[in-house]
């Protein structure tokens, strides 16, 4: 697969500060959006993540969540944005887009298609 390095900040251990970094990330597929992160959160739970309190962290991790950003590429099969486009993320990010759940705008609410932000 198609890779590509960006710029990030994280951190490689639970014993070093956040800093910057580059991380290596797959190209474009074709029903994706790509965007340049102008803003997120980091919240109580990445703290813990970074400091691998829980146990199980991957590193290099690169904390953070609810983004905001500029759209700057997109898959040849996207269609509801365009470049340019500001989007965000919130911090459930998949469904199967078919069950019972979904298809009334409640994804969240089902155990089937729930995509935690965490690697937990």
């Amino acid at each position: 697969m198609e890779t590509k390095q960006v710029k990030a900040y994280g951190t490689t251990s639970a014993m070093q500060p956040l800093q910057e970094m580059n991380i290596n990330r797959r190209a474009v597929q074709p029903h994706d959006v790509e965007m340049e992160i102008l803003y997120c959160g980091i919240c109580h739970s990445d703290l813990h993540q970074i400091k691998n309190d829980f146990g199980g962290t991957m590193f290099p991790i690169v904390p953070g969540y609810e983004i905001l950003g500029k759209v700057i590429a997109i898959g040849n099969h996207a269609s509801k944005f365009k470049v340019g486009d500001l989007v965000g993320v919130g911090c459930i990010v998949d469904s199967c887009g078919h069950c019972e759940y979904c298809n009334d705008g409640k994804s969240s609410k089902s155990s089937r298609c729930f995509a935690r932000r965490h690697d937990f």
